[in-house]
C-alpha cells in the first residue's frame, strides 16, 4: 500500500503583504508615487519657508522630553519626533519631510487594503484619488497629530479586515497594536475604531467562538498598549479632556447647530474637490481614452458583499461620527476635525464604478493627481512665502526663525557666559528658536509649568531663562501672554525689543510688516545645578 503524500504548508510570514503573482509595475508605480509625493512637498517647504508651521513647532518643543502624555494630546508622535530629532538634528525641513512620509505610508497601505477587494491597477487608481484630498497634501506642512495618525489609522483597518477573513492570531494582535497605537497618537482615534466594531456586529459570519475570541485578544493588545497614557490621564486629572472643554465653544441652539455642521459639509467638499476635478479628467470622453479590443474590455468584477460592507462603513463612520458629535452635543465643528475621514475616499467611486481598470485609466487618473499635486504644492509654498512677502503679508511660513534664534543666542551671549538652555516663550517662538539651534533646549511654555513639566520650579532661577513675548501688532494667532509669563518677565535683570524683518519690508523701520519680539533675561544663579529631564 503506498504511503500518502505529505503536504507541508509554507510557514506563516507576513510575505503575504506582497503576493508574487502581482503585477510588479503596480507596486514600483506605488513606491514612485510615494517618494515623488515626499520629494516635491518637501523640497518645496523645505526651499520656501523659513519657519515651521505651529504645530511643528510644537513638537519641537514637546519632544524635548518624553512623557506619558502632554497636556493636549497622548504622546506618539512627539515620541516619534524626539527620535527624528536624535538622529537628523533640528531643522526647519524635518518636520515636513516626516509629515509627508506619514501621509504617503497611510496612502501606500490603502492601496495594499484595496487589493484585498480589487485589482492592484484598480487599487493604485483609488490611492492616487485619495492623495488629492487636501489633508492628504496641503495638510502635510505640519507634522501635528492628525497627519500621524493617518498610517497608523490605515494600518489598523488592514491588520483587522485580514483578521476577519484569515482568522488568524497574529492578525488579530496587529489589529489590536495598530489600534492602540493609533489612541496614543490621538484620541479621536475611537472613531474609526467604532466602525470597525460596527462591522464586526453586523457580519454574523465573524460571530463564533474564534471570531470573538480574535477580537477579544486585539482589545486586550490595545489596552496594554495604551495603559501607561491611561495612568497619565488619571495621574493629571485628564488634562487634555479639561484642554478640550476650555477650547470647544458651544452653539446657541440647534439653527446655530445646524449653520456650523453645514458649513463643517462645506469646508469638507472643498477638501475633497480636487479629487472630484481628478476623476472628473479621468473619466472625461475622449477618443484617446477608447480600450483597444480585448483588453481590459469585461467591466470590474463584482466586490463581495462583506467587503462593500466593510469599505462603506469604514469609509463613512469618522464623517458621520463627527458630524453626530457636533449635532448631539451642540459644538462648533471646526474643519480640520475631518482630517483623518478620507482614507477610504478613493476606494469608494472605483468601488461603484463599471468602467474596466484599463492602462488607459491609470494613465488619465495618474496625469491628474501629478498636475494637480504640483498646483497644489506651488499654490501652498509659493503663496504662504514668495507671493506673501511680495505683498508684506506676515504668515507663519515666512517669518524670519533664524533671525529669531540668533538674535536669543547673541542676546544671551551678551548677559552671561553660561549657555542657553530654558527659554520662557509661547510655543511658536520657543519652536522657532529650537528648529535653528543645534543643541538642546527646553521651553517653558508660557511660563506655566503644567505645560512644561520637564522643567523644574527652580530651574529657571538655577539655569537663567530667556523671556520672550511677540508684541508684533495684527500678530499672527497669537494670544496675549499668560500672566506667568509676565511675572516672569517682570523679574528679568536685562529686557529690550528685538525688531524682525517679517515679511521683508522696504520701507521704514515701523512699517507694519515688521516683527516685535520683546525679551527679557533671567541670569543664572546655580548653574552648576541647573537640571532639565
Amino acid at each position: 500500500m503506498p504511503l500518502p503524500r505529505l503536504s507541508i504548508a509554507p510557514p506563516r510570514t507576513f510575505s503575504g503583504l506582497l503576493p508574487s503573482t502581482w503585477p510588479r509595475d503596480c507596486t514600483t508605480l506605488v513606491l514612485v508615487l510615494c517618494l515623488g509625493q515626499v520629494i516635491l512637498w518637501g523640497t518645496a517647504c523645505w526651499l520656501t519657508y523659513s519657519a515651521p508651521e505651529m504645530d511643528s513647532a510644537e513638537q519641537f518643543v514637546w519632544a524635548f522630553s518624553l512623557e506619558s502624555g502632554y497636556w493636549k494630546h497622548p504622546p506618539l508622535p512627539t515620541w516619534i519626533m524626539h527620535a527624528l530629532m536624535g538622529v537628523f538634528g533640528t531643522s526647519v525641513a524635518l518636520p515636513f519631510i516626516a509629515t509627508q512620509a506619514c501621509v504617503v505610508t497611510a496612502l501606500a497601505i490603502t492601496w495594499r487594503l484595496g487589493c484585498e477587494f480589487m485589482s492592484p491597477r484598480r487599487s493604485l487608481i483609488a490611492m492616487a484619488l485619495a492623495s488629492l484630498v487636501t489633508y492628504h497634501n496641503i495638510g502635510g506642512d505640519s507634522f501635528n497629530h492628525n497627519t500621524v495618525l493617518l498610517p497608523f489609522q490605515a494600518a489598523t483597518l488592514l491588520w483587522f479586515h485580514r483578521a476577519t477573513q484569515r482568522r488568524q492570531w497574529h492578525q488579530w494582535a496587529l489589529a489590536g497594536l495598530f489600534a492602540g497605537l493609533s489612541t496614543m497618537v490621538k484620541y479621536v482615534a475611537v472613531m474609526p475604531l467604532a466602525g470597525l466594531l460596527l462591522y464586526f456586529v453586523l457580519d454574523r459570519r465573524l460571530h463564533t467562538r474564534r471570531g470573538l475570541a480574535g477580537l477579544l485578544l486585539s482589545c486586550a493588545v490595545c489596552a496594554l498598549v495604551v495603559v501607561p497614557n491611561v495612568l497619565w490621564l488619571r495621574d493629571t486629572n485628564f488634562l487634555p479632556f479639561r484642554y478640550a472643554r476650555e477650547v470647544t465653544r458651544e452653539l446657541p441652539g440647534l439653527a446655530a447647530t445646524l449653520q456650523g455642521l453645514a458649513d463643517f459639509g462645506f469646508t469638507q467638499l472643498l477638501r475633497v474637490l480636487p479629487l472630484l476635478l481628478g476623476m472628473a479628467w479621468m473619466l472625461w470622453p475622449n477618443k484617446a481614452t477608447s480600450v483597444p479590443a480585448g483588453i481590459d474590455e469585461a467591466p470590474a468584477p463584482d466586490v463581495e458583499r462583506a467587503d462593500q460592507a466593510f469599505i462603506w462603513i469604514n469609509a463613512l463612520a469618522p464623517l458621520v461620527m463627527t458630524v453626530g458629535v457636533g449635532l448631539f452635543s451642540q459644538v462648533a465643528l471646526q474643519g480640520r476635525w475631518g482630517a483623518n475621514a478620507f482614507l477610504l475616499a478613493g476606494l469608494l467611486p472605483m468601488l461603484v464604478m463599471r468602467r474596466p481598470d484599463s492602462p488607459t485609466l491609470l494613465r488619465r487618473c495618474l496625469q491628474a493627481a501629478i498636475v494637480i499635486q504640483i498646483v497644489l504644492c506651488l499654490g501652498q509654498t509659493l503663496g504662504k512665502t514668495v507671493l506673501a512677502d511680495r505683498f508684506e503679508r506676515r504668515t507663519r511660513a515666512n517669518f524670519p526663525g533664524a533671525v529669531l534664534a540668533h538674535e536669543a543666542h547673541r542676546t544671551w551671549a551678551d548677559h552671561t557666559d553660561v549657555p542657553l538652555r530654558l527659554v520662557v516663550s509661547d510655543i511658536w517662538l520657543g519652536g522657532n528658536v529650537i528648529a535653528h539651534t543645534p543643541q538642546r533646549l527646553a521651553v517653558l511654555i508660557d511660563g506655566r509649568h503644567f505645560k512644561s513639566p520637564w522643567v523644574p520650579l527652580e530651574a529657571v532661577e538655577r539655569c537663567g531663562a530667556l523671556i520672550l513675548d511677540d508684541t508684533t501688532d495684527d500678530r499672527v494667532g497669537h494670544a496675549h501672554p499668560h500672566p506667568q509669563l509676565e511675572a516672569l518677565m517682570a523679574r528679568a535683570d536685562n529686557s529690550g525689543v528685538w525688531t524682525l524683518p517679517w515679511a521683508h519690508p522696504t520701507t521704514q523701520a515701523d512699517a507694519p510688516s515688521r516683527g516685535t519680539v520683546r525679551w527679557g533675561v533671567i541670569l543664572p544663579r546655580e548653574p552648576r545645578r541647573c537640571e532639565l529631564r
